[in-house]
């Protein structure tokens, strides 16, 4: 069955001394290696990092140390980008349409979103649970499809009740296939059972710990810990899975960070982080 792609067994451990700048890659620019805005990352089935390279609307592949391997031209301008187990990538950016590329990066199809209520947003964020669901947001609601694309369910309205949002979201899940947000216009997290029902909200908005300013990517470990990128507070921030803070994994004194875009793991233990026209390899060191 077509399902998310394996995640990385890698967690966050107590102390924060536990990351390590490893290396930066990229400059801003469109040569190969080079970034316009790279707002999402994933790790394909052959251990490649995907770069949704917005503004110069193309995927890069880089090798797992950073370096280039090959780009993909889209026509459009992507947003973010997520792999299924058969290889296959869903892209985002495109009107109200999920492009789903072939394990060579080849265009295979198209899903159609039919149903959104905004028709000036396009397509943002997009997960895949271990239910094989796709989970996609569109401008202030969030769908739910099937693996084939047909629409399941859908949620949410605009406003700031527990059951609405603003219109720049981010998704991901967790191993119990809660639907987990990041809410860039009303600065917090939500998180939803995996029927849709609200669970519990989290964070407001502020510089101070635990805060939010404008979150972008949110991400998982494997211990269900929440991981996000406080865009406007130059850091990344670590909640439990039930929304409570933990700790800033990663600041702009300590760690040299710029407005984080783009979370992902690696299989290698790394935290790999994209800002605006690079990204940076963090090791993780699971023992602190």
């Amino acid at each position: 069955p077509i399902s998310a792609l394996l995640q990385p067994t890698v967690a966050f451990g107590i102390d924060a001394a536990g990351l390590e700048r490893i290396k930066t890659v990229g400059n801003y620019g469109s040569g190969d290696g080079h970034f316009d805005l790279p707002t999402s990352l994933a790790v394909n089935s052959d251990g490649d990092i995907v770069v949704t390279d917005r503004n110069n609307a193309r995927l890069q592949f880089l090798n797992r140390d950073g370096s280039f391997k090959k780009k993909v031209d889209l026509g459009f301008k992507p947003w973010c980008v997520a792999v299924l187990t058969n290889g296959e990538l869903l892209v985002t950016g495109d009107g109200h349409r999920i492009h789903v590329l072939d394990k060579q990066a080849r265009k295979s199809r198209v899903i159609q979103m039919l149903e959104a209520a905004e028709n000036d947003k396009t397509t943002k964020d997009i997960a895949v649970d271990n239910l094989g669901r796709i989970i996609v947001t569109i401008g202030y609601q969030v769908f739910v499809l099937s693996p084939s694309g047909n629409v399941k369910l859908k949620f949410g309205d605009k406003g700031q009740g527990p059951q609405q949002f603003s219109s720049s979201l981010r998704v991901t899940v967790n191993s119990s296939n809660q639907i987990i947000i990041s809410d860039g216009g009303n600065n917090n997290l939500k998180i939803f059972d995996p029927n849709g029902r609200h669970l519990f909200t989290s964070v407001t908005r502020g510089s101070g710990p635990g805060q939010l300013r404008n979150p972008h990517c949110v991400i998982t470990d494997s211990k269900d810990n929440i991981v996000v990128a406080d865009h406007w507070n130059y850091r990344v921030c670590l909640f439990s899975r039930d929304g409570t803070f933990i700790r800033h994994v990663l600041t702009r004194e300590e760690h040299g960070l710029k407005h984080p875009w783009g979370l992902m793991l690696t299989h290698e233990g790394q935290l790999v982080v994209s800002y605006s026209h690079a990204i940076m390899f963090f090791l993780i060191d699971e023992t602190q």
